[in-house]
């Protein structure tokens, strides 16, 4: 009886152990398992990580110390803090190390060498391990900082270089500032230097006018008595005194063009110059011309040739201008060229596109704005096989007094190649731009710099292709006997009510207070002539007329500019944009009503029968 309780409590206690034993392996599992899942989360974190003892001796290490230290995990096992890092760093780290073992984290940055020398730059937190109530360890995480450390760096160069930069950006507005206060005082000292140089062509125009003007009467009683005295006298003289007749006689006529040319070129640059615009034909023009200079081209054995009659379509123009340059032309021509050379007049016709740009260009560098003309050109050539134009020489002869050139070039009795006073090609340029058109020479330069005896050289005029429309045309010896309607286009209230009551009288008169509703006006009313104001609020006068000139309805109505302003290039644009003539403000009422009158009969209107007290 009493083995059996000593039995039964041995079989407990076994029991209990047994139970004991399974409670502990599984709190041994459990351990394994979270030590695994421990080492898992230690091996994956990116950042070396470092397990250290309160002694400060490595326990444990992560696979992530080879990316940031350069060594294996297992290299570090059991090493000193002081063996790992540089000594230069280490009081810091251990500074930091005493905090942890505190109880505070610390970070610190530290300069890191690798095993194989590598420099890097890391971020070191040291944390501690705590164990229930006590530290048990120190938790020492690195990151490396050499990329961040290095884009800082960058964009700090690149913030430097910025900086400066901008500081050169500053030097140099302010360098500019200053540049373009000097450049402002410059230009303010060349526009006082120009207004001087304006001043003084002026005073030089001015004494060239009023020379010429002086000389004109001298030379009156000159030349008038020296052909009373040629016809009177010839029977009574002997051969050297009649030599000496003619030669007074040639130099007395010279003596007149040439008055004549500056007087010519004063008025022109003074206050321009109406065209008398008719149909002309170029051909019998040419034929006139050729008449009057045929004594001169026997005397040298000249040969004058012209392009067919077919190739000269009728023009508008000024004939008696257009004269003077084919005679000026060709009397420069017969100049330059040899006894029994070649002079030939051609022509064709171009577009605006075939024209030579190049050439052009050396004349004007802005032709293609010069030209306002939309329609065809005649071009016409006038060449000879002559001494030909340097180089230097080209670009400059339509040059007032240009052609000059030195003193002892010039001879009155020489017929060939004696230069004159730089007028007839000055005057050229200017008769040709009062048409819409342009001037231009050719020459592959001088024998000397071509080696040929006579290169030639050749004279380009450009004329619109603007033939007399149909509504002015009149047969010979009809006029038209209405009253003409004249449309008056200005913005001034003032001279509005003014002219009518001028015109209203003896003309059929509209008027539009502006450029825009003018050209509504002209293309319903049709009148037979416009005056235009110049300056204008909204559209000026210029485009008026450019417009005008530009539709089929009105292109062919006559158009006077009408403006108190009339300057020298104002007048050159008005002429380049289709204007026929300045009517300049203010006035005498006799004076604009003759200005009128004058317009209009050259369209073929009867005004005869306007008497004076009609005309104000």
């Amino acid at each position: 009886m009493s083995s059996r309780p000593c039995s039964e409590k041995h079989s407990e206690v076994c029991r209990i152990e047994i139970e004991e034993c399974t409670r502990l392996r599984e709190r041994i599992l459990e351990q394994e398992r979270i030590e695994l899942r421990f080492q898992n989360l230690f091996e994956a974190v990116s950042e070396a990580i470092i397990s250290l003892s309160v002694e400060g001796e490595i326990i444990r290490a992560n696979s992530s110390c080879r990316q940031i230290l350069g060594c294996r995990p297992e290299q570090l096992i059991g090493k000193k803090l002081e063996k790992v890092f540089p000594l230069t760093d280490l009081p810091r780290l251990e500074a930091a190390f005493a905090c942890a073992l505190g109880g505070e984290a610390r970070e610190c940055e530290l300069n890191f060498i690798w095993p194989s020398g590598k420099d890097v730059i890391l971020a070191v937190l040291l944390a501690p391990i705590r164990e229930e109530d006590k530290i048990g360890g120190v938790l020492l995480t690195a990151r490396d900082l050499t990329g961040e450390r290095l884009r800082d760096q960058e964009r700090s160069r690149l913030y430097e270089e910025l900086q400066e930069s901008h500081r050169d950006l500053e030097e140099k507005a302010l360098a500019l500032e200053e540049s373009q206060a000097r450049l402002k005082e410059a230009m303010a000292e060349q526009e006082k230097v120009n207004a001087d140089l304006r001043e003084i062509d002026r005073i030089k125009s001015d004494f060239i006018g009023i020379a010429s003007h002086e000389l004109r009467t001298p030379l009156t009683f000159l030349l008038g008595s020296l052909e009373y005295l040629y016809e009177s006298l010839p029977q009574r003289l002997n051969e050297d005194e009649r030599s000496l007749l003619d030669y007074s006689m040639q130099g007395a006529r010279r003596l007149s063009d040439i008055v004549e040319d500056m007087l010519d070129i004063v008025r022109i640059e003074a206050q321009g110059f109406s065209l008398r615009r008719q149909q002309i034909s170029f051909f019998d023009l040419l034929q006139e011309v050729h008449l009057e200079l045929n004594w001169m081209l026997k005397e040298r054995n000249l040969h004058l040739v012209f392009a067919p009659e077919a190739e000269w379509p009728p023009l508008l123009g000024d004939a008696a201008m257009v004269r003077r340059v084919f005679t000026d032309l060709l009397e420069n021509a017969i100049k330059y060229t040899p006894d029994g050379g070649r002079i030939e007049v051609k022509s064709q016709r171009v577009t605006r596109n075939q024209l030579p740009q190049e050439q052009l260009e050396l004349f004007y560098p802005d032709f293609t704005d010069r030209l306002q003309w939309e329609g065809d050109y005649l071009q016409v050539m006038v060449c000879d096989n002559g001494i030909g134009i340097s180089g230097i020489d080209l670009p400059r002869i339509f040059n007032r007094f240009y052609a000059a050139g030195k003193l002892e070039e010039h001879s009155s009795g020489q017929k060939f190649r004696g230069k004159g006073v730089g007028l007839g090609l000055a005057l050229v340029k200017r008769i040709v731009h009062g048409h819409g058109g342009l001037v231009w020479a050719e020459s592959s330069g001088t024998a000397e710099e071509t080696g040929v005896e006579n290169p030639g050289s050749c004279i380009n005029l450009l004329f619109p292709i603007d033939l007399k429309p149909a509504a002015f045309e009149a047969e010979e010896g009809t006029v038209r006997d209405r009253r003409p309607r004249i449309l008056l286009i200005d913005d001034e209230p003032a001279i509005r009510r003014f002219v009518q009551v001028l015109l209203n009288d003896s003309f059929e008169l509209e008027v539009a207070s502006g450029g825009e509703q003018g050209l509504v006006m002209a293309r319903s009313y049709k009148p037979d002539l416009i005056l235009l104001d110049l300056y204008m609020q909204g559209m000026d006068g210029f485009e008026v007329c450019k417009q005008l000139k530009a539709q089929d309805e009105t292109r062919d109505i006559p158009v006077a500019m009408f403006t108190a302003v009339a300057r020298k290039h104002e007048r050159e644009k008005g002429f380049s944009v289709g204007a026929v003539d300045y009517i300049t403000k203010p006035f005498f009422p006799r004076e604009l009503l003759g200005r009128i009158r004058a317009l209009l009969s050259e369209y073929g209107f009867k005004l005869e029968d306007l008497a004076d007290k009609d005309l104000g």
